[in-house]
């Protein structure tokens, strides 16, 4: 763990060479101003400033002033400037004169634009320092006087300042700018150059005193007496009594190895804090870790020996994804909360929070921006009693005891209210509920043996009463055992081979045909065409020619003889016996019937044998000479052999032979039908057995073809109607819950209501009876702890009342909400002293920042979004450690190569995904990013408006010019814009106004200090604006870049993209941090931070940028979402709906739908009634089948969804019955849900009920105009 715990000490800004609290090579405007420079020519305004810092008194010092004109042409050469400028003339005479009037307007201008130019630079100082507090609630502006110069040891470069004066900056006008020492502030030796000295050099300076109220009250008359104090500590610093000042000139390399004092005297943001580094230390040096650590760096599992509790105690309302996340943290040691723009991360983690709280459990919440904390801690409300947040250890010290005592009298005083056996009693409710629906769930959607839900049986199929005329086909159908067998998936998969083939028209052709003309079935299927046509021109010849038919009275048994002959042709020796008994037998029936009886009974038996005997030896004996003539006759018919089957051709010749004229022309159009019925029979012969079974039954009861086409298509009705009548009579009891539903759901979100009321006292109270029990049980240490956080003078510094009393203030104080640096600060490092650790907004955390509070931390919820910025400069800037670390496995040597602490944990804990989207007020804020970034698996209320009136996106173009690295066109539109907005009486929204680089950001900020200085009215606007706040939360007006505007949220978003033509017409995009790898993320959370309204001010048209060469995709989606607000912006749907779509790596197929025909019934007659009906608004996870549009309104009124299309929308059946109708419901939709079975029973009820919510909810909008 050492090598793992330095690697990652090394990585800390805090002693290293890149802190500007230890190093600085120059100044920069962003981070400070150089005091000695403006004041290193008169000795006297110097003497003046180090008497305002040293005696600590807190009054204004002038730095620049309107009535310092002398002092500004000297210190800051004006004179040279002037040089530039010809101020001589040749007069009439030739002599050359000097202009002096020239030269006064010269020297004036000059003036004038080099005060500015000051005035500017500490204004853009004023204004990185005020963000910079605002971000992290720390206040970082100092005059640094004296600074040390030199290397401590061999290695360890040093420009630092020794002192630290707190101070703000005053802009009072465009000429005059003060410093204030601030009054609240303790002045500082560099506790970073100290504690770097004493690390290089192995000292101890635990005893050493950095911070006083002034200098000179505490013994240090000056410079001399500090370092002269510091030498007490083997801290070795020369000095050289110089008392001039020293301009801070840039610098490649120190000039000496020793450590010399310097007169630079420099204002700035100088970082002072390292905490985080002392806990490595320590960590280091003793080995420390925990399963959480371990389980982070090294992927070890902890043991499993967490009780899983199925309890969850929220105390606002969840979301279905803000719930199971919830219920997984319970199953999980450690944990990722995924949390998109808008997705309620913040609410999660307060629920997160109660809920730990009221299980007894400790909770330390830690993010680098104090917005963030701020928000966690509002959205506490009243149990925020419960939490402290801290984002100043020093500021917070007075507030933080105030706070402890106000908390602990409250406590003394309540009395237990709330109980648990309530709130089991109401989930006891709820879950009765809940069986309900799940038994009205089950019923409706489990798949039945036949193939359908009974819910997708409603919707295909309807009532088949007895005075139907579909009846009597339905009661024929339950006789048909080949269609009772069947399934759905059978007889759909048969009825749609039938239709795509058209096998129907086939079937009923060819039965017609056959009904017309028996002897189609008696053709072969396998002539050959030059055959048919012999076969066919003999018939046409036979009955033309009137054909004779054979002579039946010479040869009376030629029929029976044919016959016969023609049946048994395949034998060599036929035997005619039974023919002839066959022929005796019919002519002589009353002969043949005596030989039936008995020759004992029949005395005549032998002379009736005799007889039959000869009537068939004459009878047999003309058979050959019939046989013969008649083989003669038929010897021309011989091709009708090869056309007809064997019966067909014997019945054949037998029509012949007996002269049947009508029977040959029948032939005869038999065979002209033959390649048609030849084609049918070869489709027909495919077909299956449920194929077979369908047409076969649709034939049989069918008067048409109509009826028989009608049939065919509703035998799937037919069916289904059977498989629900039996699923209704099987399951009366479940089904008759339907009715209940809607009450059913509406409990539920009351009982839940209920529950959350009830959590909040649950939490309160099981803290407060905690702390006061334990209050009690050692009254003396008690007592000196009341004493402790109730006095008002000599406070102890947070961290040591956190050593000494830390049982008392987190029993007090069961939550806390630190930044890491804060969390380092104040709390002692103790393995797991609380429960829970929370990171939120861990995308931008490094992980080295982390570590010491995973320590302090039994379980680990890390809470960010990986699709959103990374760490950055916005809080801290470091190197990377170059230790070798070869000897480490291959997963530690990865965990030390990840920088963000979200990135990390993804690949170690158990995630959970927030999935609703709150934020935005309009599908079209959030959709570029949702299909870009999120793949649409956010779940968006669709639009309850279609903006007719004004586009949630607007665009603004304007014709600036790209020059340096901003566009000033685009700046004074902003500022206009704003203007406007802040004037306009209407307006309550919160605005925010983003740039894509500082600069921009700074030219904009100019523009409206320029706007500011002439309108009145608007700087009034403006100073509220400035200041406003909303529930306790800073809501303010913020002018921020890319960089630093994650976890932000205004109503009203105003960007300046800044790129144009430059100077020489030409579009050179330089997209900066954008362009990087991951840039895409910036652009992500930049467009994802209005709630109401885009604006876009813009000098290009998409196509102007080339990003063609772009490695990245920020260039690439930069100019897409340009192409997207233009296409929102002026209304073009179409194109919107195009470039969203391309935006999607896979395009999404749609399924076919069983329940299309419901909605289009809905639709039809609801069109009918007169009302605007549109389909299928909203978006992938969540379509809404029907909507009612009012056009008056430009709202729509209604929303129409289905059983099947909720029941699509979600596998849990609570997030699709209550929690999704409720999201809605918070979106201002209004949600009618149509049953099936309803649809089924009752249409005109179900009609009439939708119409009856319509003319309710606009007599709702009419009374409320």
């Amino acid at each position: 763990m050492s090598k793992i715990y330095k690697h990652y000490k090394q990585r800390l800004i805090e002693i290293s060479g890149k802190n500007r609290s230890l190093y600085s090579k120059k100044v920069t405007n962003k981070f400070s101003y150089d005091l000695g420079n403006l004041f290193a020519k008169d000795e006297k305004i110097a003497n003046s400033l180090i008497d305002f810092l040293w005696s600590g008194k807190k009054l204004e010092f002038e730095v620049i002033g309107k009535g310092e004109k002398d002092f500004i042409y000297n210190n800051l050469n004006v004179e040279k400037k002037l040089s530039k400028y010809k101020t001589t003339y040749v007069d009439e005479s030739g002599e050359e004169k000097t202009d002096y009037l020239k030269i006064e307007r010269v020297k004036k201008q000059e003036l004038k634009r080099t005060m500015m130019h000051e005035i500017n630079c500490l204004k853009q100082l004023k204004r990185e320092m005020e963000e910079f507090e605002r971000e992290t609630g720390r206040y970082e502006l100092y005059v640094g006087y004296p600074f040390v110069e030199g290397y401590i040891g061999k290695d360890l470069e040093v420009r630092a300042p020794l002192i630290l004066f707190p101070v703000t900056i005053n802009i009072e006008n465009d000429t005059t700018a003060t410093i204030e020492l601030l009054s609240n502030e303790l002045i500082k030796l560099n506790k970073v150059l100290l504690f770097a000295y004493a690390t290089q050099k192995h000292l101890n300076i635990d005893d050493l005193e950095t911070e006083f109220d002034d200098l000179k009250s505490s013994g240090f008359k000056n410079v001399e007496d500090v370092i002269n104090y510091l030498k007490k500590f083997d801290i070795n610093i020369r000095y050289s009594k110089q008392t001039e000042f020293v301009p801070f000139e840039p610098i490649a390399k120190v000039r000496t190895n020793s450590l010399e004092v310097e007169n630079y005297c420099v204002l700035g943001r100088f970082p002072i804090t390292n905490s985080i580094y002392n806990d490595y230390e320590v960590l280091e040096k003793k080995q420390l870790t925990t399963p959480a650590i371990e389980e982070l760096l090294f992927t070890k599992q902890p043991k499993k020996s967490k009780k899983i509790s199925t309890d969850i105690f929220p105390i606002s309302s969840l979301d279905y994804a803000q719930q199971e996340t919830i219920k997984d943290l319970n199953k999980n040691f450690n944990m990722v909360i995924y949390g998109p723009p808008g997705t309620g991360k913040s609410q999660t983690i307060v629920n997160v929070i109660t809920d730990a709280l009221t299980k007894g459990k400790k909770v330390l919440v830690v993010s680098q921006k104090k917005a963030a904390l701020d928000v966690v801690y509002n959205r506490l409300a009243t149990l925020n009693q419960k939490a402290i947040l801290i984002a100043d250890s020093d500021k917070a010290k007075s507030e933080f005891y105030q706070k402890a005592k106000q908390e602990h009298d409250a406590i003394m005083q309540i009395e237990e209210t709330a109980s648990l056996d309530k709130f089991h009693a109401l989930q006891n409710q709820i879950d009765v509920e809940s069986a309900e629906l799940d038994t009205i769930n089950n019923i409706l959607f489990e798949q039945q043996p036949f193939g359908l839900t009974l819910q997708q049986m409603y919707a295909n199929s309807e009532i088949i009463g007895k005075n139907s005329k579909d009846y009597a086909i339905y009661k024929d159908m339950l006789q048909s055992k080949e269609l009772m067998d069947m399934d759905f998936n059978e007889i759909s998969e048969a009825q749609k081979l039938i239709k795509d083939k058209k096998k129907d028209d086939l079937y009923y052709k060819f039965l017609e045909k056959k009904q017309i003309n028996p002897l189609i079935d008696y053709i072969k299927s396998d002539i050959d065409i030059h055959t048919l046509s012999q076969a066919q021109n003999l018939i046409k010849s036979a009955v033309s020619n009137k054909f004779i038919p054979f002579d039946m009275t010479k040869r009376p048994y030629a029929r029976d003889v044919l016959s016969y002959y023609l049946e048994h042709n395949d034998s060599e020796d036929i035997n005619y016996r039974p023919l002839t008994k066959y022929i005796a037998t019919t002519q002589h029936p009353s002969l043949y019937s005596k030989l039936n009886v008995s020759h004992v009974v029949l005395p005549m038996y032998p002379f009736v044998k005799h007889k039959v005997n000869k009537i068939e030896k004459e009878i047999e004996s003309t058979f050959n000479d019939t046989l013969e003539d008649l083989k003669q006759y038929i010897a021309g018919y011989e091709v009708l052999k090869k056309v007809l089957e064997p019966k067909g051709y014997l019945l054949t010749l037998d029509n012949i032979v007996s002269g049947n004229t009508m029977y040959l022309k029948m032939l005869s159009n038999a065979l002209s039908d033959y390649v048609e019925i030849r084609d049918i029979n070869m489709c027909l012969n495919e077909l299956t057995e449920s194929e077979k079974s369908i047409l076969k039954f649709a034939y049989k009861n069918s008067e048409n073809y109509k009826s028989f086409k009608y049939i065919v298509n509703k035998i799937t009705v037919f069916r289904t109607y059977n498989e629900i009548i039996s699923l209704e009579n099987e399951h009366k009891e479940e089904l008759s819950k339907l009715a209940d539903f809607a009450n059913i759901r509406n409990r539920i979100i009351s009982l839940k209501d209920e529950q959350l009321t009830l959590n909040k006292r649950l939490c309160y109270e099981k803290n407060a009876n905690e702390y006061k029990e334990f209050f009690n049980q050692n009254p003396e240490k008690s007592k000196n702890f009341l004493y402790q956080i109730s006095k008002q003078q000599n406070l102890w510094p947070i961290r040591k009342c956190m050593q000494v009393y830390e049982d008392y203030l987190l029993k007090l104080f069961p939550c806390f909400l630190l930044s890491p640096e804060i969390a380092s600060q104040i709390l002692p490092l103790e393995r797991e002293m609380f429960d829970y650790v929370v990171f939120d907004e861990a995308s931008q955390v490094f992980v080295e920042n982390t570590l010491p509070c995973i320590y302090r931390g039994k379980h680990i919820i890390v809470a960010g979004d990986s699709k959103q910025l990374r760490p950055t400069a916005t809080f801290l800037k470091r190197y990377m450690g170059n230790e070798d670390l070869d000897d480490l496995d291959y997963s530690t040597q990865a965990a030390l190569e990840v920088e963000s602490l979200l990135d990390l944990a993804t690949s170690r804990y158990y995630s959970s995904n927030l999935t609703y989207h709150y934020r935005s007020r309009s599908e079209s804020l959030i959709n570029f990013s949702n299909y870009a970034f999120y793949g649409k698996k956010l779940q968006i209320a669709p639009d309850i408006s279609k903006n007719s009136k004004e586009s949630p996106i607007e665009r603004i173009k304007v014709d600036g010019k790209w020059i340096g690295t901003k566009n000033e066109k685009e700046a004074q539109a902003v500022a206009n814009l704003l203007a406007k907005l802040l004037k306009d009486k209407k307006r309550t929204g919160t605005i925010g106004i983003i740039t894509f680089n500082i600069d921009q950001e700074n030219a904009i900020e100019d523009e409206i200090d320029k706007l500011e200085s002439k309108d009145p009215e608007f700087k009034m606007a403006l100073l509220l604006e400035r200041n406003r706040k909303e529930n306790g939360e800073d809501v303010s007006l913020f002018i921020k870049n890319l960089e630093n505007v994650q976890g932000d949220e205004r109503d009203i978003i105003i960007f300046s993209t800044g790129y144009a033509q430059n100077e020489y017409g030409k579009v050179v995009a330089r997209f900066g941090s954008l362009s990087n790898e991951g840039g895409e993320n910036r652009l992500n959370v930049a467009i994802t931070r209005a709630k109401q309204k885009i604006y876009i001010v813009t000098s290009i048209e998409p196509e102007e940028l080339n990003v063609a060469g772009s490695k990245n995709m920020g260039p690439k989606l930069f100019k897409e979402y340009l192409k997207y607000v233009r296409a929102v912006s002026s209304g073009n749907k179409v194109e919107t709906s195009i470039i969203l779509d391309n935006l999607l790596p896979d395009k999404q197929l749609q399924s076919d739908d069983l329940n299309g025909k419901m909605v289009c019934e809905i639709e039809k007659l609801l069109k009918e009634e007169g009302y605007t009906v549109e389909r299928n608004i909203g978006n992938a996870n969540y379509k809404l089948p029907l909507a009612i549009y009012n056009k008056r309104k430009d709202k729509y009124i209604l929303g129409i969804e289905f059983d099947y299309s909720a029941a699509d929308s979600s596998d849990s059946i609570l997030e699709r019955d209550v929690y999704h109708p409720t999201f809605m419901q918070s979106r201002g939709w209004n949600i009618y849900r149509v049953w099936s079975r309803d649809w089924w029973l009752n249409k005109t009820k179900v009609i009439n009920a939708i119409k009856k919510k319509i003319d309710n909810i606009e007599k709702q909008l009419n009374t409320t105009k």
